[in-house]
């Protein structure tokens, strides 16, 4: 008896279950059918398919709003008012919003789809339109890094600061990793062959164009604008080959296809990370492509403002061959007394050990930057009775690097307000 009474209450359970799961489906499609009226700054009202992402809703018709995680939801920067009653608020609008900030509006453009008619607020002092672009050239600099060169009509007129970043409208594409090689000097073929990255064709067909942000390694009185794009490929399997199941990334595998003369549509600047003007010490601890991020800051510093300020600058490299800007810094250190540049390898090379000399057994010159940065930084402050709280410190590199050195810099007890993190979450 009993077993019938389980048998037919788990029976019950699943029909409910199921008759929810198809309620949800069936208002899923009635809610995504048909448009809404979306009225933006009190202007003229304009028409949106139901479901579109409001983000780039709002970004196909003129309003660039910053994301500098290109949607993810991970840095609050596409915040929009919607001003409409009762808005939907989503579990990561609570994680970024106060309650206050929720009732008058706020909202994660990103995370949200059109679903009804609403009214949208903009702020419009930092709200850039969409401007195009051309590639001057697009050449690797690094094994799996591009130096993307961009030309603008006015690179002025687009207010950059360092420490900003643009935003690059990513259409539906087609391009095969084999045509990469036109931009891509022969010493860096050889990862590429061993991990079979080479002539894969990749393809994204998209109804909307997304959008993806770049640090931009400019100057202000630079005549381009620069970028320092890393390929995000799919991860490597046990065999050492690439698991093709997961896509190649979608804004880096576009800029990576980008040749001479190609035209792209951009928005910008945005951004945040910019630098504190006072007489402390400005620390970089870079890795990888955030050199972007280092070299916009540093040349801005000495070669415009002619800064007299202390600057430490330390780059993390696998190994030789993939340091790059090396003549720049060391003319810098050379031509400007209160700046020194400090390159570590976490895997030089046989070449650069047996060729070029590095020394793989001094622990600030051969390690991860984290641990170099503390031996031959931290450490010495320290014997010195010096507080690393009174100097400044920009962070920029891939997840590890950046997770790596915030935690070190808690350990010595910097404040998180001395730390500048440019952090794209890439």
């Amino acid at each position: 008896m009993m077993t019938v009474i389980i048998i037919s209450s788990l029976i019950f359970i699943a029909i409910g279950i199921l008759l929810a799961l198809f309620i949800l489906f069936a208002k899923n499609k009635i809610m995504l059918k048909g448009s809404c009226v979306v009225r933006i700054n009190d202007n003229s009202p304009l028409e949106a398919p139901r479901g579109e992402n409001l983000l780039e809703f709002l970004s196909s018709n003129g309003h660039s709003v910053p994301s500098a995680c290109g949607g993810g939801g991970s840095c609050a920067t596409c915040k929009v008012r919607v001003v409409t009653e009762e808005a939907e608020v989503l579990e990561i609008d609570k994680a970024h919003f106060s309650i206050r900030e929720l009732s008058q509006g706020w909202r994660l453009s990103c995370q949200h789809r059109i679903r009804e008619n609403i009214d949208i607020k903009l702020d419009t002092t930092n709200n850039a339109q969409v401007f195009q672009g051309k590639v001057v050239s697009n050449n690797n600099v690094a094994t799996f890094i591009k130096e993307l060169i961009i030309e603008v009509a006015e690179v002025d007129g687009h207010a950059f600061i360092p420490g900003d970043y643009f935003q690059f409208q990513i259409p539906g594409f087609k391009t095969n990793t084999e045509d990469w090689k036109a931009t891509m000097e022969s010493k860096y073929y050889s990862d590429w062959e061993k991990y079979g990255m080479f002539g894969k064709e990749i393809e994204f067909d998209l109804d909307e164009e997304i959008i993806r942000a770049y640090s931009c390694g400019t100057h202000p009185k630079d005549r381009y604008l620069k970028f320092i794009i890393r390929i995000a490929t799919p991860p490597l399997l046990k065999n050492g080959k690439l698991d093709h199941r997961i896509p190649w990334g979608m804004g880096s595998s576009f800029l990576f296809s980008l040749k001479e003369n190609d035209l792209v549509d951009m928005s910008g600047a945005f951004g945040e990370s910019h630098m504190i003007y006072d007489e402390r010490e400005v620390v970089f601890l870079i890795g990888g492509a955030g050199m972007s991020f280092g070299y916009s800051h540093i040349s801005d510093l000495l070669l415009n403002k002619k800064s007299k300020r202390k600057i430490s600058f330390w780059y993390g490299a696998r190994s030789l061959k993939e340091n790059f800007y090396e003549s720049e810094f060391k003319f810098l250190q050379k031509n400007y007394s209160n700046f020194s540049y400090q390159l570590v390898l976490s895997e030089p090379a046989k070449e650069d050990i047996q060729s070029e000399g590095w020394d793989k057994d001094d622990p600030v010159q051969t390690n991860f930057l984290y641990k170099a940065f503390k031996i031959g930084y931290l450490d010495k402050l320290e014997a010195k009775h010096e507080e690393p709280d009174e100097k400044l410190y920009y962070v920029c590199g891939p997840p590890a690097h950046n997770s790596s050195v915030m935690q070190l810099l808690k350990e010595y007890g910097v404040d998180r307000e001395l730390i500048i993190l440019d952090d794209f979450g890439s």
